[in-house]
C-alpha cells in the first residue's frame, strides 16, 4: 500500500496537471487547421490559408518552404546544371483515373524571371506524366491553366513544380487545384469521328452494307487505340505495345486524343481517300478540340499509337471478301424470285460471304424460309404469304386510306434510304450518340460502346445479305409481287426526293432496318444493363424533317424501326420479324464475345 501524500507533493502534483493542461490548450491554439481540400479538387491545401506547408514535400534539405501572406514562398537552391527534377516541391497520393479529363491550375511568381515545369505523374516507375508543361515566372503573380485527359490511372499520382537546373531563387505557389473536369461531348474525339463518318456518309451515296463495315474498321481502330494508351479493357484486333523511354526528367506518355485522332484519320482516309473524300480538315478540328496541357512529345506518340491500331484493323479486313462483285443471276421467269426495282441491279448481291467481325459466318443465326415454306412455288401458295401481301397492299400504299398520319410519319422516319441521308447505320449511330450524352459517358465508355455497336451493324449487314442472296428464297419486292397479281398501278408509300416511288435494290427477305434495329438494340440495353432508358430520336430522311419521336426504350426503337418498312410498302411483315430476331442474336453474340471490358 503506497504512503498517503502529503500537501506539498500535492500542491506540486496539480501545478504538473496544470502546466500540462495549459500546454496542450496552447498548443491546440496555435497548431494549423487541418489541411483540406475544396470540394472535388484533388490537393490539400492548395491556397495555404492554414498557414501550414502540409502536405507539402521537398526533395533537397536545402530547399525551404514557408507561408507567408497565405502563399506558399520556396526558397531553391543553385543547381544549375542539374537535371529540372533534381529540386522538386510536390504533394502526393491522390488518384487519377484513366481517360478522365482534369483542370491543373496555380498562381506563381518569382523573384527573377526563370522556368518553372509542373507535372501530373505516376508515383512510381515508369515517372509517366499525364500533363507535363513548363512556364515562364516573373515577378508578377500569374494564372496558369493546363486541362489534360490522363492516359494511365493512378491511386498515387503525384503534382510536382521541378525547380532545378537553375540559380537560386525565390518562388511563390497559391490556388493550386486539380479538379476532375464534366464530360464534354463536344471535345470527345470518339463522338468527333463518329460524326465525320456520317458527314462521309452523307456526301457519298454508300449502300448500308460497305457503310456498316468500314464504321466497324473506324470503330475498332479508335477502340484498340484507346486501350493501347490507357490499358483498360480488351483490344479488338491489337493492343500496341506502349514503352515509356526516357529518364526521370523526361518520360513521355502517349497522347490519347492524338492516339484516337490518328486511328481515325489513317482508317477514314484509307476506306475513302480514292472516293474523293479529304480529312486533313477534320484533322486540324480535331487537333484543337485537344486539351491544352498535351505537349508535342506526347503527341508524337501518341500518333504511333494509333496508326499502329489503324493498320492492324485495316490490314485485318483487307481480304474479307468484301471486294467480290460477281453479277446476281436474275431469275426473272421465277415467281416469287426478286428481280429489279426501279431499274436497278442487285445492291451488294455477296455480301453475306463478306468474313464477319465477331460471327463464325453470315450464316450463324440464319432464319428459316419465309413462312417456312421450302421454295417458291410453296411461299406463293401459303396462306400467310397471301395474308401478309394484303397487308402491305393496304397499308404500304402511297394513297392508302388505312395507313394512320403517325404511321406515314413512323414510315419516313426510319427510311434514310435516299443518297445525300447518313443511311439506316448512320441513324442507329446518331440515336447511340443521343444516349450516350444523356448518360454522359466519358471517352472509354464511348469508345466500347461505339465500338460494339459498328461491330453488330456490320455482321447484322453479313447476316441480312446472307438471308436475302444465300437462300433457296431471293424474295422479290411487294411491288414486284402486287403487279404480278394484279398489274401495275400499286406503289409503295417509298419515294425519292422528286416523289419517284422507290424501293432499294435487293430481296425482301429479311429486312435490313430490322435486322440493324435488332442488333442495336441487343446491344444498348446489355450495355446500360437495361431497356427502360428513354430517348428522344431522330432522323435524316428529306420527307421527315425535323420529326422527333419520342422512344420508351432500345426495343420499342428497334420494333418501330422494323414496322415501319410496312408502312412504306417495302417490306412484308415476316422481314421485319425474322430480321428484328437475327439482329438481336448477333447484337447478344457481339456483346458477350467482344471489347469485354
Amino acid at each position: 500500500m503506497s504512503p498517503p501524500i502529503n500537501a506539498r507533493q500535492l500542491r506540486r502534483l496539480l501545478s504538473v496537471v496544470l502546466a500540462v493542461a495549459l500546454a496542450s490548450t496552447l498548443t491546440a491554439l496555435v497548431r494549423p487547421a487541418p489541411a483540406t481540400a475544396a470540394p472535388g479538387d484533388l490537393i490539400l491545401n492548395g491556397t495555404f490559408d492554414n498557414g501550414s506547408t502540409q502536405p507539402w514535400w521537398t526533395r533537397l534539405a536545402s530547399t525551404s518552404t514557408t507561408v507567408n501572406a497565405g502563399q506558399l514562398r520556396v526558397r531553391t537552391s543553385a543547381t544549375v546544371g542539374k537535371p529540372v527534377w533534381e529540386d522538386l516541391v510536390g504533394h502526393f497520393e491522390f488518384g487519377v483515373t484513366a481517360a478522365q479529363s482534369y483542370r491543373l491550375q496555380f498562381d506563381a511568381s518569382a523573384d527573377v524571371s526563370r522556368s518553372l515545369r509542373v507535372s501530373v505523374s505516376r508515383a512510381d516507375t515508369p515517372f509517366t506524366s499525364a500533363v507535363d508543361q513548363s512556364v515562364t515566372l516573373t515577378s508578377s503573380m500569374s494564372r496558369f491553366t493546363f486541362d489534360f485527359v490522363s492516359p494511365f490511372g493512378d491511386p498515387k499520382a503525384v503534382l510536382l513544380f521541378h525547380l532545378g537546373g537553375q540559380t537560386a531563387s525565390t518562388v511563390r505557389l497559391d490556388n493550386i487545384s486539380l479538379t476532375p473536369l464534366a464530360v464534354n461531348p463536344a471535345t470527345d474525339p470518339i463522338l468527333y469521328w463518329n460524326g465525320v463518318l456520317l458527314s462521309t456518309y452523307k456526301a457519298l451515296d454508300l449502300p448500308p452494307t460497305s457503310s456498316s463495315r468500314e464504321a466497324a474498321i473506324l470503330h475498332a481502330a479508335m477502340h484498340d487505340a484507346a486501350v493501347s494508351v490507357t490499358g483498360v479493357g480488351n483490344p479488338y484486333r491489337v493492343r500496341v505495345p506502349v514503352s515509356y523511354p526516357g529518364t526521370m526528367d523526361n518520360v513521355v506518355a502517349p497522347s490519347l486524343n492524338a492516339a484516337i485522332d490518328r486511328a481515325a484519320y489513317d482508317v477514314l482516309t484509307a476506306l475513302y481517300g480514292g472516293q474523293g473524300q479529304s480529312y486533313s480538315q477534320a484533322l486540324t478540328a480535331a487537333v484543337a478540340l485537344r486539351p491544352s496541357g498535351v505537349n508535342a512529345a506526347e503527341v508524337t506518340r501518341g500518333d504511333t499509337v494509333g496508326a499502329a491500331a489503324a493498320a492492324a484493323n485495316l490490314q485485318a479486313r483487307a481480304n474479307d471478301g468484301s471486294g467480290n462483285d460477281t453479277a446476281y443471276p436474275v431469275q426473272e421467269n421465277v415467281p416469287g424470285a426478286w428481280r429489279p426495282t426501279n431499274g436497278k441491279a442487285a445492291v451488294s448481291p455477296n455480301w453475306g460471304s463478306v468474313t464477319p467481325f465477331a460471327l463464325t459466318s453470315g450464316q450463324q443465326f440464319r432464319p428459316r424460309l419465309p413462312a417456312g415454306a421450302t421454295g417458291y412455288a410453296d411461299l406463293l401458295g401459303k396462306q400467310e404469304y397471301r395474308t401478309q401481301v394484303q397487308e402491305i397492299r393496304d397499308y404500304g400504299g402511297q394513297t392508302s386510306s388505312l395507313r394512320t398520319p403517325e404511321q406515314t410519319q413512323i414510315a419516313f422516319f426510319w427510311a434514310n434510304d435516299l443518297g445525300g441521308t447518313y443511311k439506316p447505320p448512320g441513324q442507329l449511330f446518331s440515336h447511340t450518340r443521343i444516349v450516350s450524352e444523356q448518360r454522359q459517358l466519358g471517352i472509354l465508355a464511348n469508345a466500347r460502346l461505339f465500338g460494339l455497336v459498328a461491330l453488330a451493324l456490320a455482321d447484322a449487314a453479313i447476316a441480312a445479305w446472307d438471308a436475302k442472296y444465300q437462300t433457296p428464297i431471293d424474295l422479290w419486292r411487294p411491288v414486284t409481287a402486287i403487279e404480278a397479281a394484279e398489274g401495275p398501278g400499286w406503289q409503295p408509300l417509298s419515294k425519292t426526293r422528286e416523289g419517284v416511288p422507290y424501293t432499294p435494290a435487293f430481296p425482301a427477305y429479311i429486312s435490313g432496318h430490322a435486322t440493324f434495329a435488332g442488333a442495336w438494340s441487343a446491344v444498348m440495353k446489355r450495355f446500360f444493363g437495361t431497356d427502360a432508358i428513354a430517348f428522344d430520336a431522330t432522323t435524316d430522311d428529306p420527307h421527315a424533317v425535323g420529326v422527333v419521336r419520342h422512344m420508351t426504350g432500345f426495343d420499342d426503337a428497334a420494333e418501330e424501326n422494323a414496322l415501319s418498312r410496312i408502312y412504306l410498302g417495302v417490306h412484308y411483315r415476316f422481314d421485319a420479324d425474322a430480321g428484328l430476331a437475327t439482329g438481336r442474336s448477333v447484337g447478344a453474340y457481339v456483346f458477350a464475345n467482344r471489347l469485354r471490358p
